[in-house]
């Protein structure tokens, strides 16, 4: 399985260093890399890309604010000299977090934690029948032992509760072993949104927004901080 990647860092250095060490780690596939933020972005649209290694401070655009404007993000490997932002970066759903400097053992941990979740949603791909168009009617949820076929315009939100994931739907609700970022990337965008690290819901099944937290019903989920920009861009509140 061989990985396209681009690196987004201010530092002439970094990017030698992080192409020597996918050289030798090999199954990398170098795609380019830029200094700035804004030029990644251009980068991302006309090329596919499956790993970012990204810095945090840059001129111009942050790599925060870099995250927060993609509606589609590939894996992410951060790349700071900054410890202070480790804990932030999480709620971006990112693989892992490399302190500079750092070496090629530490590097290679990074990048097998990408290869490992890249062949661990492909094989669950393959095990369950779900459709791969955007407009799939049903999706099929793994407990442990068993696989539930539920439409999506039943289904209401999707909370992160530890080694699980609870799905809950019009009837009720799955405790599955699936991570919350595997539904992450099987449900449809233009239906379901992630508003939490924690919580992706259905946009239908909104009937309040607040600065905070979005209403479904009777049920209160809140939005983390990195996610407002988004839910105020898909709900252009």
């Amino acid at each position: 399985m061989a990985l396209n990647y681009v690196i987004v860092d201010d530092e002439p250095i970094v990017h030698t260093i992080v192409r020597k060490f996918a050289e030798d780690f090999g199954a990398l596939h170098f795609v380019d890399g830029v200094f700035r933020a804004t030029d990644a972005q251009c980068l991302l649209e006309s090329n596919p890309v499956d790993l970012i290694f990204l810095d945090i401070q840059m001129p111009g655009l942050t790599g925060f604010e870099f995250l927060r404007s993609l509606s589609q993000r590939p894996y992410v490997i951060i790349v700071s000299a900054h410890k202070d932002y480790a804990l932030e970066s999480y709620e971006y759903a990112i693989t892992d977090y490399l302190l500079k400097p750092f070496n090629f053992a530490r590097f290679s941990i990074a990048v097998e934690k990408v290869l490992q979740d890249m062949a661990r949603l492909k094989a669950l791909q393959n095990t369950l029948p779900v459709s791969e168009s955007a407009k799939a009617k049903n999706i099929f949820i793994k407990d442990d032992k068993k696989q539930h076929q539920i439409a999506l315009d039943t289904l209401l939100y999707i909370k992160a509760n530890g080694n699980f994931t609870s799905v809950y739907h019009s009837g009720g609700h799955i405790l599955s072993q699936m991570k919350i970022s595997d539904f992450e990337k099987l449900l449809p965008r233009e239906e379901f949104s992630r508003v939490h690290r924690s919580y992706i819901v259905a946009h239908r099944a909104i009937t309040l927004m607040r600065a905070n937290e979005v209403a479904l019903g009777s049920t209160i989920v809140p939005v983390g901080r990195v996610y407002k920009e988004d839910v105020a861009k898909i709900f252009k509140v």
